[in-house]
């Protein structure tokens, strides 16, 4: 069967080219009414997007590049796939790469990026990163990015992240509404932007509550079970020790609570543990666990949605910073 094209559907429905091939990229100067009259009969006749044909004529590509630090961490491994979900109902495709927490790796992907002249780019940066010159590079080659989650102030682009510094103001007011006092936390990088709003706000919380035990330990590398596990010995063989503990990610929790739980059932029992990614199972091993429950859906379709008005507008951009509220469960 030969394949049909752009020019068969504009003879067959008495349209210009152009028309049907704007209609087909949903740009706002064609009418709805056009636009989707177009649409539904290319599907009918099962239409396909010839990308090289477009490549040639110099037209945008309808990949979208999505990088992510880790993605193991729930919280990015559940942001990848709604935004797949989004990016595929509205024509394009996800391409996803991993900087595993390595700003050497994530330079590698942003080059690639850049060769394959890439429609926007999505950017949650590495532990690493404190230096954002590379990504900086995207904007002389004209491909919009929207910062998530962890992001940088030197970079002049949108941004979509959770209100970290209420968030852990919250998780250890309530942690001290059920009984404990002497909390602790295990945190990330301080020169990550995230990581310095989440101990503010860490300290923020223990002044509301009046107490002067403060421990924060601040790990640098990639967060590991072995490390969570290592910092909460760290933590309960000092001459004061915690009663609960904070982890900024599931990945510590499940060290930590190795450790807790080889120690013996009544120091487990009698400790308040708080993590953001919140996997069922771990309640299993702790009954007391608070989970911080980050509106993933809410933070990808704000992110999507920024992205796409930076691709389809590239003069009418305009850099917006979003802001979204934890849940504690």
């Amino acid at each position: 069967m030969k394949r049909i094209t752009i020019k068969d559907i504009a003879r067959e429905m008495g349209l210009h080219h152009s028309t049907v091939s704007r209609a087909l990229r949903s740009r706002s100067e064609i009418n709805q009414a056009t636009r989707e009259k177009v649409l539904k009969y290319a599907a009918l006749k099962g239409y396909q997007v010839n990308r090289n044909a477009l490549q040639l004529r110099g037209s945008g590509s309808n990949i979208i590049g999505v990088i992510v630090p880790n993605i193991h961490h729930s919280f990015f491994s559940n942001f990848v796939s709604i935004i797949t979900r989004l990016a595929f109902e509205a024509g394009y495709i996800v391409a996803v790469f991993q900087s595993e927490e390595s700003v050497e790796q994530e330079k590698e992907i942003l080059k690639s990026i850049i060769q394959q002249n890439i429609a926007g780019v999505i950017a949650s940066i590495s532990m690493e990163t404190t230096d954002t010159s590379h990504f900086q590079q995207l904007d002389h080659y004209k491909i919009p990015m929207v910062g998530f989650d962890r992001i940088s102030s030197s970079l002049k682009t949108s941004t979509v992240e959770l209100d970290n510094l209420s968030t852990l103001r919250n998780v250890v007011t309530t942690l001290h509404s059920r009984g404990y006092t002497k909390i602790a936390y295990l945190s990330g990088n301080p020169s990550i932007h995230l990581y310095q709003e989440r101990q503010k706000g860490y300290f923020g919380g223990l002044k509301a509550i009046g107490t002067s035990y403060q421990k924060c330990l601040q790990l640098t590398d990639k967060f590991t079970i072995e490390q969570g596990y290592h910092a909460t010995e760290k933590l309960m063989e000092a001459p004061e020790k915690p009663d609960a503990l904070i982890f900024d990610s599931h990945i510590l929790a499940c060290g930590g609570l190795q450790y807790l739980k080889k120690q013996g059932d009544r120091l487990l029992e009698n400790t308040g543990i708080a993590t953001f990614g919140g996997h069922p199972w771990l309640s299993i091993s702790a009954a007391n666990i608070l989970f911080i429950q980050q509106p993933e859906d809410q933070i990808a379709k704000a992110t999507f949605d920024l992205l796409m008005e930076n691709i389809v507008h590239p003069t009418q951009v305009k850099t917006t910073a979003l802001k979204f509220q934890a849940t504690l469960i």
